[in-house]
């Protein structure tokens, strides 16, 4: 059991990375609530509740985001360290995501039951007619053949 739940953790941990890729919205969307620049939430980064940001708040916001960068503590950021740092957020995301999503009593924890709870559910809506096993015909369809999500442009 436990390596079953190490590799269906690990799926999940990596197809939620996966999904959880965007791009950075634009700038404009800041003054309505969105992501701006470097995915800022305005209202999070607007530490006097002003409706604006100042250079100290928006600098305040962003070092909060590094402040784990520098691994080794020498005082300097490196490709390297700053890319993990990225990586380790991003998967921290993902995590909080996922455990939101399957965590049924709520305590914020997965526990191997309410994986299994959620893998049935997604197996049940996949198997269509019923009969307990997915068939290609029961397969979500993709976006025409040989065209996969992410190569469409926008």
């Amino acid at each position: 059991m436990q390596t079953k739940m190490k590799t269906a953790l690990t799926f999940l941990a990596l197809a939620g990375m996966i999904g959880g890729l965007t791009a950075t919205a634009r700038a404009d969307d800041m003054r309505h609530g969105g992501k701006g620049h470097h995915g800022m939430r305005l209202e999070k980064a607007d530490a006097d509740n002003s409706g604006d940001l100042t250079f100290e708040e928006y600098a305040t916001t962003i070092d909060a985001r590094l402040a784990n960068a520098d691994a080794d503590g020498d005082g300097q950021m490196t490709v390297g360290e700053i890319a993990d740092e990225i990586v380790r957020m991003r998967a921290e995301r993902a995590a909080r995501r996922l455990v939101r999503r399957f965590d049924v009593d709520g305590d914020g924890a997965l526990t191997p039951g309410e994986i299994e709870n959620r893998q049935r559910k997604m197996f049940a809506l996949l198997d269509r007619n019923d009969d307990g096993v997915i068939d290609r015909s029961e397969m979500p369809r993709r976006h025409g053949k040989g065209h996969h999500r992410r190569d469409r442009r926008h």
